[in-house]
């Protein structure tokens, strides 16, 4: 199980930034999604889908910190076509627009 799941870990590495989908890394196993979710329920407590969706945001929080570029064009990096959904994205996962945490983090606004 542990070794699946290490696995996992290392495909969403390489994937993240194509927006693979749980089924498309369920593939890449040779298991089923039901499986998959299973799987990183067991390790972590989250769905896999969850887990995916934290890699994009943990992505999005660094290049937002680190560097000085435009909340679209971290978008567009991250793999979205349309940086209003990803901001949405963005604001559901944290509680926080990507303009807003950057102000915040970087200005304790």
């Amino acid at each position: 199980k542990f070794d699946l799941f290490r696995n996992f870990e290392v495909l969403l590495e390489q994937h993240f930034l194509k927006h693979w989908a749980v089924s498309d890394y369920a593939a890449a196993l040779s298991i089923t999604p039901t499986h998959l979710s299973r799987l990183t329920r067991a390790a972590t407590g989250h769905a896999a889908s969850h887990i995916i969706l934290e890699r994009i945001i943990r992505e999005a929080r660094r290049n937002l910190v680190y560097t000085n570029l435009p909340v679209s064009t971290i978008a567009y990096a991250l793999g979205f076509s349309d940086p209003a959904y990803f901001s949405r994205l963005f604001a559901a996962a944290t509680g926080l627009s990507p303009r807003r945490f950057r102000d915040k983090i970087l200005h304790g606004g």
